[in-house]
C-alpha cells in the first residue's frame, strides 16, 4: 500500500536528512574553526552547505506531513464538535497536500530552468540542478504523503486536543 510505503520512506529520508543537518552543522563549525584560527576555511564549504541544507531540509518533509508535525489551529474544530473538527483535519491535510504538490512542479520547472541554463555553484562549480532534483523529489513525496493523510483520520491525540 502506498500509504505504509510513503510513511516508512519519510520516516527513513528524515533520518537521513537529520544526519546531512548534523555533518553540515559540524562541517560549519570546522570551517570557522579553521578561518578564524588558520586564515584557511574549507574551499567550497559555502557551496555545499547551501545546497546541502536545502537537500536535508526537504528530506525532512514529509515525515512533518506523515505525523502531522506542522502547525494546526483547531480553536474553531473544538467550538463545532469532533465530527467537524474531523473534517476541518481532513480539509487541512488536503489543502497540505495540493499546496506541496504545487511546490514540486514549480520546483521542477526551477530544476529544469538550472539545467537548460547550465548553473554552476560559484566556488566549486558543481552543477546546481542535481541538488534542486533532489529537493523537487522530496518535495514531490511529501505530495504523495499528503495525500495518504487526507483520507485517513488524524491520530486521537489530535483531536483530543492534547497535540501531536
Amino acid at each position: 500500500m502506498l500509504s505504509a510505503w510513503a510513511r516508512r520512506a519519510a520516516r527513513a529520508l528524515a533520518l537521513l536528512g537529520a544526519g546531512l543537518l548534523l555533518v553540515l552543522a559540524l562541517g560549519t563549525v570546522l570551517d570557522v574553526l579553521l578561518r578564524y584560527v588558520f586564515a584557511r576555511p574549507i574551499r567550497g564549504f559555502v557551496d555545499v552547505a547551501a545546497l546541502g541544507g536545502a537537500v536535508a531540509l526537504s528530506a525532512c518533509m514529509p515525515h512533518v506531513v506523515a505525523i502531522r508535525g506542522h502547525i494546526g489551529v483547531d480553536a474553531l474544530g473544538r467550538r463545532l464538535g469532533g465530527a467537524a473538527q474531523r473534517l476541518l483535519e481532513r480539509l487541512g491535510a488536503l489543502a497540505t497536500a495540493l499546496f506541496f504538490a504545487l511546490m514540486a512542479w514549480q520546483y521542477a520547472r526551477f530544476t529544469l530552468e538550472l539545467w537548460h541554463n547550465g548553473e554552476t555553484t560559484s566556488v566549486l562549480r558543481w552543477p546546481v540542478w542535481p541538488w534542486w532534483a533532489a529537493v523537487t523529489g522530496f518535495v514531490a513525496l511529501t505530495a504523495m504523503v499528503g495525500v495518504t493523510t487526507w483520507r485517513q483520520p488524524p491520530p486521537a491525540a489530535l483531536v483530543d486536543g492534547v497535540g501531536g
